[in-house]
């Protein structure tokens, strides 16, 4: 319904907050939005995120427990946090009132400055969401939940988001300073010619990683065009398989602190959003690598959503995952 990039606005802190300003007040100013109420997941910069285990004192209370052993990892003082724990479970291999949580912190100060954002555009936050239980929300609409642990990742352009879970809990989860963008620059740099970075993604999507089912590729194609076609897939390759074993390597890294931690874990697939989609073959290239069976997922072409408003382009709207798990949280109306 509306949307928007943003690029470098954020480079000066002080003029920051009044792009947002602006850009809120035009949202709530949109013509088929109702309401006044703001569902709302800050920049996971603004986040810090670990894991926990306690052990509860009988008729302890279980948040007094997590607020106490929280207070252990946090890199500010307590008091200046505001937390909240997406996922709980009692450890099943651990002794009585043992529990595993995921906890996400922010600092109070950095939360109330996004609310007084909203505020001063006329929206009143309802909900702040993390962008891992936005996935797992969107993916349980989409797919069967499964009691074994999966691998949900949402590539973006800078930044990465990789998760694992379960059907009731966050086993891992970390953002990566890795996106497609550097992939479409490298692309420009090697082709001049190309141009604006739809054009580049066009390619990647084309070409991406088929090289090696270069066989598919080519089988109905004259010998000239096959030669042509070879030589392109194998290019392109060479200039995108450096990038995808730099995420395979995060892939493995978050993968074996869960095998660390949870006994033989059977990991039933890997979910890839977001970007994920205009790299060509990238799911059969990861399944290949990390043996695990692998899909892309685009919610909006593959889901139950109408798309008569979303912006036809290579992407198909799969940029939207977090925004469309954002929306299905539920809010109270007057």
């Amino acid at each position: 319904m509306w949307h928007t990039r943003l690029n470098g606005e954020f480079d000066d802190p002080d003029n920051s907050s009044n792009v947002l300003v602006h850009l809120f007040r035009e949202m709530a100013r949109y013509e088929r939005f109702r309401g006044k109420k703001a569902v709302v997941h800050m920049p996971f910069q603004k986040n810090f995120t670990f894991p926990i285990r306690f052990q509860a004192s009988p008729g302890e209370n279980l948040e007094a427990c997590i607020v106490r052993e929280s207070g252990k990892y946090m890199p500010f003082p307590i008091e200046e946090a505001v937390i909240d724990y997406p996922s709980i479970s009692p450890v099943a291999s651990g002794g009585p009132d043992e529990y595993a949580a995921t906890i996400v912190a922010s600092r109070r100060e950095n939360t109330e400055h996004y609310i007084s954002m909203l505020k001063k555009a006329g929206l009143k936050v309802e909900v702040l969401d993390f962008s891992v239980s936005a996935l797992l929300r969107l993916h349980h609409q989409l797919f069967k939940p499964s009691d074994n642990p999966i691998f949900l990742a949402n590539l973006g352009h800078a930044e990465s988001q990789l998760s694992i879970v379960t059907k009731d809990d966050i086993l891992a989860q970390r953002h990566i300073a890795w996106g497609t963008q550097s992939i479409v620059d490298q692309i420009q740099a090697n082709f001049e010619h190309i141009g604006d970075d739809e054009k580049a993604a066009i390619l990647l999507k084309q070409y991406g990683l088929r090289h090696e089912d270069r066989a598919k590729s080519t089988t109905s194609l004259n010998s000239t065009d096959k030669a042509e076609t070879e030589r392109m897939l194998k290019v392109f390759y060479q200039i995108i398989s450096p990038h995808i074993e730099e995420l395979i390597l995060e892939c493995h890294k978050i993968m074996a602190y869960v095998r660390s931690e949870f006994s033989n874990p059977n990991f039933d697939a890997i979910y890839m959003y977001g970007l994920a989609n205009i790299i060509g073959n990238l799911d059969a290239y990861l399944e290949k690598r990390l043996q695990i069976p692998t899909k892309l997922v685009s919610p909006v072409k593959d889901g139950n959503f109408q798309n008569d408003g979303i912006l036809a382009g290579v992407s198909e709207g799969a940029e939207f995952a977090l925004a469309l798990g954002l929306a299905m949280r539920k809010v109270t109306w007057p």
